[in-house]
């Protein structure tokens, strides 16, 4: 799964960790400020509630991409999973919109797939938009196929692709 390497000119990659391994201290700031991305990223219905009950749930996890080289806001990309009955399901992956095209999405991919594996997942799921072209191609690219189409699954008009990838031989 070869992916180009970034040029010179791109600000550096973030650093990935869980919500969990963050300092204590860090983790309300850190909500907020994927909140503030959600909204800007996802309209207002498709808008996920980042509060400190998430934090908690143990079979969820946020995976968050953060600058640290940026005094305004660090989060630069996260992604929301649930695990179950040995396959994990990407809820929610986003990269903040001046960070787009830069390998984050890719990465953080890895990373999801890396985690499935480790927890001996059987393979992991998803729901993608159908209008959104890009995100399916990263999906594509990590070997996830389309599974079935459902009309409306969004809202009127917005069709949702449920893609899935097989983590075992």
């Amino acid at each position: 799964m070869g992916h180009p390497a970034p040029d010179a000119s791109s600000p550096p990659l973030p650093i990935f960790k869980t919500i969990q391994q963050l300092p204590r201290c860090a983790i309300s700031h850190t909500l907020q400020e994927l909140r503030t991305l959600e909204r800007k990223s996802f309209a207002a219905n498709d808008v996920f509630h980042f509060d400190d009950k998430v934090v908690k749930q143990r079979n969820m996890e946020i995976l968050v991409g953060l600058n640290h080289h940026s005094t305004v806001s660090r989060v630069v990309a996260y992604a929301v999973s649930v695990t179950s009955n040995r396959r994990l399901l990407l809820h929610k992956i986003c990269v903040s919109p001046e960070r787009r095209r830069q390998r984050i999405g890719y990465l953080l991919m890895e990373i999801l797939v890396g985690t499935a594996k480790r927890r001996s997942c059987r393979g992991i799921d998803l729901w993608v938009d159908e209008a959104n072209h890009a995100a399916q191609g990263l999906y594509f690219e990590h070997g996830f196929s389309v599974q079935e189409i459902v009309q409306d699954y969004y809202s009127p008009g917005r069709n949702g692709v449920k893609m899935a990838l097989d983590l075992i031989d």
